[in-house]
């Protein structure tokens, strides 16, 4: 399998479905600003996915879930909540 700099894990474009990466870099490249490298500046979030309520939709390409399953002790941890609470 070809090691690519800008595909995914099994070598293929992030973009194109089924389309094997060729380390072209558009994947990079800025949304609102095609001859800038994208620098994570957010500003694509405003412009182009704000819903009609005004909310920032940001759509999941993948969820990671390599390594051990995540427990709800994990969940409590990540949420905050696995403080006590002091009243009684």
């Amino acid at each position: 399998m070809k090691q690519t700099f800008h595909g995914d894990e099994n070598g293929m474009c992030v973009l194109e479905e089924n389309k094997n990466c060729t380390d072209c870099g558009e994947c990079d490249r800025c949304d609102i600003d095609p001859n800038k490298i994208c620098d994570n500046c957010g500003k694509c979030l405003d412009e182009y996915n704000t819903n009609e309520k005004g909310f920032v939709e940001i759509p999941i390409d993948k969820i990671d879930m390599t390594g051990a399953e995540p427990s709800l002790e994990d969940f409590y941890k990540l949420m905050g909540l696995d403080k006590e609470d002091d009243e009684d």
